[in-house]
């Protein structure tokens, strides 16, 4: 029995489990996006019907993005000793497992699409998303942009929420909205991809000869043993706190241009409010992490984590009045309790990752 436990855990480990639900909600954004400009921002009776196969969407896109992902980087990752208990490295999945794995996956994909009766303009946009995020797991450690193609994933797959719920047949009549939410997407991603995520993996990249994005600007690890030093150049520093910058200032654009959303004004206060809540641990928690002197990868993914975590929030507090009061709580409080629950399972630690 321990042997089918212990292969269960290697399975939820390889497709980063703990993320699984905050991903599988993401197309769901795109949708009450939409919905704050249908029927005039009331919650449609069939909201259970068009929130379903968004999440299911979500919850294969991501699980086979993280199993290709694993699978791609495998000849670099088992270079790596600090990466030897990811679970194709160690031998826990072996590669025809995950090969198997990704094609039920895609056989899933395609069975959704036909029984959920996505119309064109949905299933161009979902296949906008699907093929962005290949492009990425493919050239992720080959190109040093590659992370633009994570964060139009986020876009896309946004947008195909916004338009499945509208049931748009042209981009033109998609709300504004969703474009903002989608945009937000791209940072969150771009964001924890080129300069969180490669900075918690520089040390390995730099072994193994990979150019990533923070190396661009000189980002480096000098030394040796557990906490080798961290350089990073005052240019990093400054670009990354410039598009934070922009990024939280992209959030702000509802409350001044879409106001007619928040027309109760108890609304507005709370988003303003909760806007500049999340933008600070957002700002602090970058800014912690720029401020490393020593190369510590646990602990930058738990900054990393608090981070993704505020990012996710923000657009949680700008979609709020659309959601209704039900949507609200599975949206907050879901995907938190779910990450501490799979973190404490895996590491004891309620805001660290086992990957």
């Amino acid at each position: 029995m321990s042997n089918i436990i212990n292969k269960m855990l290697a399975y939820l480990k390889l497709i980063r489990v703990h993320t699984l639900i905050a991903t599988a909600l993401t197309p769901s954004l795109g949708a009450f996006a939409t919905l704050s400009v249908l029927d005039n921002g009331l919650i449609p009776e069939n909201i259970i019907m068009i929130i379903i196969p968004l999440f299911l969407v979500g919850l294969i896109v991501h699980t086979f993005g993280e199993i290709l992902n694993d699978y791609i980087d495998y000849d670099i990752d088992k270079k790596n000793k600090e990466l030897s208990s990811k679970p194709l490295v160690s031998g826990e999945v072996s590669k025809k497992a995950a090969q198997i794995a990704l094609i039920v996956l895609f056989t899933l994909f395609i069975l959704i699409i036909y029984f959920a009766r996505f119309n064109l303009l949905s299933i161009i946009m979902l296949a906008s998303a699907s093929i962005t995020g290949i492009i990425y797991q493919l050239i992720s450690k080959k190109w040093i942009h590659s992370a633009v193609f994570l964060g139009l994933y986020a876009f896309f797959i946004i947008i195909f929420g916004g338009v499945y719920a509208g049931s748009y047949d042209s981009l033109y009549d998609v709300p504004n909205f969703v474009y903002i939410i989608a945009i937000l997407g791209f940072f969150q991603l771009w964001i924890n991809t080129a300069i969180l995520g490669h900075l918690k993996d520089i040390k390995n990249d730099s072994e193994c000869k990979v150019r990533t994005f923070p190396m661009l600007f000189g980002v480096k690890v000098k030394g040796e043993g557990e906490k080798p030093t961290l350089i990073i150049p005052n240019s990093f520093k400054s670009f990354v706190i410039a598009v934070q910058i922009i990024n939280l200032g992209v959030a702000f654009i509802p409350i001044i241009y879409f106001e007619r959303y928040y027309n109760i004004n108890f609304n507005y206060i709370f988003v303003l409010i909760g806007l500049l809540f999340f933008s600070l641990f957002i700002m602090i928690s970058q800014i912690k992490v720029l401020m490393q002197k020593k190369f510590e990868r646990n602990k930058l993914m738990r900054m990393m984590a608090v981070r993704e975590i505020s990012a996710y929030y923000l657009a949680i507090v700008l979609l709020y009045p659309m959601m209704g009061l039900i949507f609200l709580l599975i949206f907050t409080f879901l995907p938190l309790i779910w990450f501490f629950i799979v973190n404490m399972v895996f590491t004891k630690n309620v805001m660290q990752a086992a990957i």
